[in-house]
């Protein structure tokens, strides 16, 4: 039986039979999973946190949900998100479970496939105060703050580097059109000024490349996990049931034929 990812029951083994999205199935593919991969639905709840990373051009911040979508290769040749990443771990970026929104805004941090990048730390949840214009207030967290690209004493900097009482003018939201929606509800958008007042601890929250999307959390045969919005895994079609782990008719099944001594 065919079904969406999204849709899917956790704890069966499934099979990937199509992605309808183009440029899904070809970010997939780049990173090993074709039609016949095997693939499981994981059962949790997940609270990932932003992230300082250093790249080619020095260090970067990432939005948990950026750092869930990029697959990096590590040097001893295992690949995971950048999420789960541990500080200190260095690869290169194998490749993206995105769209062009957030290419593009890592593009504008001086990311792209292949660079190699090392995983610094991990952010503690924080809550930023900035004034919006002349009487606005606006409150946000740090993956808010990693999406917001602009210009701070001559310099193109993202707000997560804003310092205190120094206007920051908003050039570019980071990330895809949820990201944009969900900074634009709260008054911000390129050309606007924010000056920051404050930083402060805060819980910790759900983030995903702007809003509190729910996480699809798969598992392939090999081990890789990755993070996919549900509008993603609707686009994933896998088959249920009678699964084994023996490769599907084509793939590998030479072996199977092989006479002994060959």
């Amino acid at each position: 039986m065919q079904i969406s990812l999204d849709q899917a029951p956790v704890g069966e083994a499934l099979r990937l039979a199509a992605v309808m999205q183009c440029q899904l199935d070809v970010r997939l593919a780049r990173l090993g999973l074709h039609r016949g991969s095997l693939l499981h639905r994981e059962d949790e709840e997940v609270v990932l946190a932003p992230v300082r990373i250093l790249g080619p051009q020095g260090e970067a911040t990432l939005s948990a949900g950026m750092a869930a979508k990029v697959i990096v290769h590590h040097d001893d040749g295992h690949k995971t998100p950048i999420i789960e990443m541990l500080p200190g771990e260095a690869g290169h970026i194998e490749g993206l479970t995105s769209g062009a929104g957030l290419e593009a805004g890592l593009a504008t941090l001086g990311l792209h496939e292949n660079d190699r990048v090392q995983l610094l730390r991990k952010i503690p949840p924080m809550r930023y105060t900035a004034r919006l214009g002349q009487h606005r207030r606006v409150h946000f967290t740090e993956s808010v703050a990693a999406k917001l690209w602009g210009e701070l004493n001559g310099r193109n900097v993202q707000f997560a580097n804003a310092r205190r009482d120094h206007p920051f003018f908003v050039t570019a939201i980071l990330g895809g059109k949820a990201a944009r929606e969900q900074i634009e509800a709260l008054g911000i958008r390129p050309g606007s000024t924010l000056v920051l007042e404050s930083i402060a601890p805060a819980q910790a929250v759900a983030d995903l490349d702007g809003g509190d999307q729910e996480r699809i959390v798969i598992t392939s045969d090999d081990g890789l996990r990755l993070y996919l919005t549900r509008a993603q895994a609707a686009q994933v079609i896998v088959e249920i049931g009678g699964i084994g782990t023996q490769p599907p008719l084509g793939i590998g099944n030479e072996a199977a034929t092989a006479r002994p001594g060959d």
